[in-house]
């Protein structure tokens, strides 16, 4: 029973089908495990079960045959007995003789008809076998698709943790030299406030003094009114100018720390 339950086989199966279900188990194991030693392992217990039907089978066999043997030297022994009667008394044996052979076919179509009833059995338990088995197959390859498909998942998981921890490893540095660069800028823009609103004023001075020459006869240099006027213009905008760069640098250091920090 142990056996037939290793490889998966009914008690009323042939030794063909018995030996096919065993190459079934032998190239599903191979495929399927991928340790040797589990695998040697496995294969010696069908190995074994396979042996073990087989003398079973062959030891059974050889008790049929020796059973016919004797029913047939029995037979014969019968029929000599039969054949010395019916020389005796012919006419008294005919109607026995028929009785006999109708009781013989009478046994031979049971029996036919038994081993019918149990071909067809075996037939439908080998079918509800076969589709047990292909169906256990469909399960175990959604059950590996679905651990490769996790894998997969994992790994690009893993991977993605590991990007994120270099950028933000490559993003602390970045955020320390935005930080100066944003302190400079604002005492830079300090400075400029105050040299700006100086700039101006000597803008305005040095025009007025060289206006005051030309009024009182001296040559005019047109090129002293261009550069004060130049000077109070970039004056009037560098301030403004000078704000715009540190807040926007002020924004992308704090997109990158938040990036580093949440």
């Amino acid at each position: 029973m142990e056996n037939y339950k290793i490889l998966g086989v009914d008690e009323n199966a042939s030794m063909e089908e018995i030996k096919i279900a065993y190459e079934n188990k032998v190239n599903k194991l191979k495929e399927e495990v991928r340790d040797e030693k589990r695998t040697k392992a496995f294969i010696e217990v069908f190995d074994k079960a396979y042996e073990e039907i087989k003398q079973e089978r062959e030891k059974n066999q050889y008790k049929e045959n020796f059973v016919n043997d004797s029913n047939n030297n029995s037979l014969n022994e019968g029929f000599q007995n039969n054949f010395k009667r019916d020389n005796w008394a012919d006419n008294n044996n005919f109607e026995y003789d028929d009785d006999q052979e109708e009781t013989k076919k009478k046994s031979k179509k049971s029996s036919s008809n038994n081993s019918s009833m149990k071909k067809q059995k075996s037939n439908k338990k080998n079918s509800s076998n076969d589709k047990d088995k292909e169906n256990n197959k469909d399960k175990y390859k959604r059950q590996s698709s679905k651990k490769d498909v996790n894998k997969q998942k994992s790994e690009i998981d893993t991977v993605s943790r590991v990007i994120i921890i270099l950028f933000k490893i490559i993003a602390l540095p970045i955020i320390a030299i935005l930080s100066i660069i944003i302190f400079l800028c604002k005492i830079i823009n300090l400075i400029s406030w105050i040299a700006t609103k100086v700039i101006i004023i000597a803008a305005i001075a040095v025009a007025s003094i060289h206006g005051y020459q030309v009024y009182i006869g001296q040559p005019m240099y047109y090129e002293v009114f261009v550069i004060c006027a130049v000077a109070f213009v970039v004056s009037l905008f560098l301030p403004s100018i000078l704000k715009i760069v540190p807040s926007i640098l002020d924004k992308i250091n704090d997109k990158l720390k938040d990036f580093v920090f949440n």
